[in-house]
């Protein structure tokens, strides 16, 4: 079993930017006497930034392991599903540029009425992507065209004709082309 972490490097961003909007919204809230109106669009932003600090707590405390039985997520939200009740494999990817250079994928597994997103900032993203894979293959679940895509962008599989031409990909051929 291999464990799997966030590190301070991957969340620290995003501990500096849910700390900076929480007093961006926040102090003012506390400090400034405003119109109600204007208080609660503070209100509901600080929520917004408080929420997503939690989000990166919960993301920096936990430890995700993966074997050949399954994936466990321990931490303050753990859960576990075996590969042997995996119901859905959905591989993401998010870009934050408009040419698509620049971005994180999301492993998104159901099984056992649970539910595990795993996002590519983790340690070792590629060996539980790879573990998954393997296990929603050998249970023959329907992989979508676009966690296909991104399998393919990881190396974790081959185009595969008729596939190939929808993602841009010439598939290779064993031969000198004629």
């Amino acid at each position: 079993m291999t464990a799997h972490r966030y590190g301070m490097a991957e969340l620290g961003g995003d501990y500096a930017r849910g700390a900076a909007g929480l007093a961006l919204t926040a102090l003012p809230l506390i400090l400034l006497p405003m119109h109600w109106i204007v208080a609660v669009v503070f209100a509901a932003a600080t929520l917004v930034f408080l929420a997503f600090l939690v989000r990166t707590w919960l993301r920096h405390r936990s430890v995700i392991e993966a074997d050949g039985q399954g994936v466990v997520a321990h931490g303050p939200l753990g859960t576990r599903i075996a590969w042997r009740d995996l119901t859905s494999f959905k591989l993401r990817y998010f870009s934050v540029r408009r040419d698509r250079q620049k971005g994180w994928m999301q492993l998104d597994l159901r099984g056992g009425g649970r539910r595990l997103r795993i996002e590519s900032t983790i340690s070792g993203f590629d060996e539980i992507v790879s573990l998954a894979h393997d296990a929603a293959l050998a249970k023959t679940l329907t992989i979508d065209d676009s966690s296909q895509a991104n399998l393919l962008s990881l190396g974790m599989i081959t185009p595969q004709a008729g596939l190939a031409e929808r993602w841009g990909v010439r598939p290779a051929t064993d031969g000198p082309e004629e």
